[in-house]
């Protein structure tokens, strides 16, 4: 009786445990001008980039590095609402700037990063466009894929041997020699991330 007590007391605690790393990334993203939300199914997150494409104005919703099980289930979800285009990056010939106004890239991220609120995308062409060109863009992260830090990151890059690795900290920003800080020069103008409690890829 004791052993299974101590069992379900550890359960609760790595429950609880996991539940903070989910907000302290969150919160994190969130203080580097992400867009956040917590979902706990893949209806939740079509409902939550409805609203945010809704919320941007945006008319062609982009996706790339996606399973193909969920771009169909987000496909149809976001069927008949808003009158959305829905393509995937991969499958239209279409000029760049094209993407580019009045669009939202959605995109499966490798990793998110506890200590700095990063999203981490490795060498997938796919989700590299539809992180980058699109107005705004989303990342999509189950919460198992949460890190602590950049050591854990360097484990995984071990593991994985991707060809390249980018880190999106938040909407692209720069200032000039006076200090004026211009938003969207060189990638999306607003940025979203959205952390599932559920498996996105089965």
């Amino acid at each position: 009786m004791a052993e299974r007590n101590n069992s379900q007391r550890e359960a609760k605690l790595a429950k609880r445990g996991a539940r903070l790393e989910v907000e302290g990334f969150l919160e994190r993203c969130r203080n580097n001008g992400f867009q956040v939300v917590h979902v706990h199914s893949v209806d939740a997150l079509v409902d939550v980039l409805a609203d945010w494409a809704s919320s941007w104005g945006v008319r062609r919703i982009v996706m790339g590095g996606l399973s193909k099980g969920l771009a169909l289930r987000i496909r149809s979800g976001l069927a008949g609402r808003g009158g959305y285009t829905v393509l995937e990056i991969d499958r239209v010939e279409m000029e760049i700037e094209e993407y580019r106004n009045n669009s939202l890239g959605v995109f499966r991220a490798k990793a998110g990063i506890l200590e700095t609120g990063g999203v981490v995308i490795f060498d997938d062409w796919a989700s590299n466009l539809a992180s980058l060109v699109p107005e705004y863009s989303v990342a999509l992260l189950e919460e198992s894929e949460i890190l602590q830090n950049y050591r854990d990151l360097a484990s995984l890059i071990r593991q994985s041997r991707p060809g390249g690795v980018a880190i999106i900290s938040g909407p692209s920003s720069t200032s000039d020699i006076e200090l004026t800080h211009v938003i969207g020069v060189h990638g999306p103008v607003g940025c979203g991330c959205i952390v599932a409690g559920v498996e996105l890829d089965e």
